[in-house]
């Protein structure tokens, strides 16, 4: 690790992550993972060394030698991972380079800092990608999905950008429902009893979405943070609900726009769940890939599975999910 950055640490689910950084990519940093404590009791430590290069031919990270196989398709970029030596590269245009050595428990990361959409990059896209390998080796296996919990018991919304998940999200923060996370959550333990872990991160919230929250308007007078096509709510801010380490899986909904008055909910399939969830398991070590297949394969079969059309009815989303945490099938499809 450079001797001549500060370095600042993270706890995250037992993991010290302790980077050090420029002071530019140390202020993306600390407005993403405010909410995450400094200190912590961490069984392990993975470290972060992040360079500024001084332009896109002269990165301090290199890409392993051999073809590698790409694992993830990154808009703008490229995913590597190279089994023979076991490292997971990444590229984000000319601006990004990452490799991580889990052999070693280190991260290095390369990018021209003097153009802030790589400092978005890096902090956030590439940093994301690496979190979920990282914590796949321990055991801790990603979907991507906002999470929500009451009484202990967890529903998980799966959806790609577009599906309407964040409007959700943003319906069950009004409604006060301990919160996970908003985009990603880590599944551990038996298949048959999961764990589900969050990132308390802000939400991420279009235009449209702000239209329909008028506690929300004020963020249409700021500008859009740089690399983001949405705007930021700080949940612990506006909502003030109570963010939680982690809940048991009870539900997933899978939920899609669609535009109508009023939202309707069926049930889907454990098969039908599982082959939507399948592209969450990221092609790299083959030994923590079947691992994470099995404990997806657990969640979708232990957990109520539904599809959600979600209409504009936003005041009566929150019932539909208590009933759903309740367990009773009949009620919940009304």
């Amino acid at each position: 690790m450079s001797n001549h950055q500060p370095v600042r640490s993270y706890s995250l689910h037992g993991t010290k992550l302790r980077i050090s950084c420029s002071a530019a990519m140390s202020a993306y940093l600390d407005d993403r993972f405010r909410l995450l404590p400094s200190e912590g009791r961490c069984a392990e430590e993975v470290v972060f060394d992040f360079h500024a290069a001084a332009g896109p031919g002269r990165h301090a990270v290199a890409r392993p030698r051999g073809g590698g196989r790409p694992f993830y398709e990154m808009p703008g970029g490229e995913t590597r991972y190279f089994e023979d030596t076991d490292e997971v590269y990444l590229g984000f245009g000319d601006g990004v380079r990452a490799l991580y050595e889990p052999g070693m428990n280190r991260v290095s990361v390369s990018s021209v800092e003097s153009e802030s959409r790589n400092l978005f990059a890096a902090s956030h896209l590439v940093l994301t990608i690496l979190l979920v390998e990282i914590f796949k080796r321990r055991g801790w296996y990603s979907l991507h999905a906002a999470g929500f919990s009451e009484n202990g018991r967890a529903i998980l919304i799966p959806g790609t950008s577009g599906a309407g998940k964040s409007t959700l999200s943003v319906a069950l923060l009004r409604a006060k429902f301990d919160y996970l996370s908003d985009d990603m959550v880590f599944l551990g333990g038996r298949p048959e009893d999961l764990t589900a872990r969050g990132i308390v991160e802000d939400v991420d919230v279009s235009d449209q979405t702000i239209g329909f929250f008028p506690e929300l308007n004020f963020l249409l007078q700021s500008p859009r943070a740089v690399g983001l096509r949405k705007r930021r709510v700080r949940v612990e801010e506006v909502y003030r609900t109570r963010a939680i380490a982690e809940s048991h899986p009870h539900a997933i909904i899978f939920p899609r726009i669609s535009g109508s008055p009023s939202s309707v909910i069926t049930p889907v399939g454990s098969d039908q769940a599982l082959l939507e969830i399948v592209p969450n398991v990221l092609l790299t070590q083959p030994r923590a890939c079947q691992a994470h297949l099995a404990v997806l394969a657990g969640l979708a079969k232990q957990a109520a599975c539904y599809r959600l059309d979600t209409g504009r009815d936003f005041d009566r989303i929150p019932a539909i999910f208590r009933a759903v945490l309740s367990g009773d099938r009949e009620k919940v499809c009304a």
